[in-house]
């Protein structure tokens, strides 16, 4: 696995950013680490994935810090 690394912004919702990019997480296989992704909060970039996506390869999670 390579490197990947982002700075973490967070604003007043709590949504992590990743410069002007919402940070997400995906299944990797669907959608790769530095994929855009359109999300009702504006566009993400897919830096992670999460449990989820074994079950659910389409899902978008959005990160926050809560």
């Amino acid at each position: 696995e390579g490197a990947y690394t982002y700075k973490r912004i967070l604003l007043s919702r709590n949504v992590k950013y990743f410069g002007d990019y919402i940070m997400v997480a995906a299944d990797l296989n669907t959608r790769p680490k530095g994929t855009l992704v359109e999300t009702s909060l504006g566009t993400g970039i897919v830096v992670d994935t999460g449990g989820f996506a074994a079950s659910n390869p389409t899902q978008i999670d959005i990160a926050c810090n809560w």
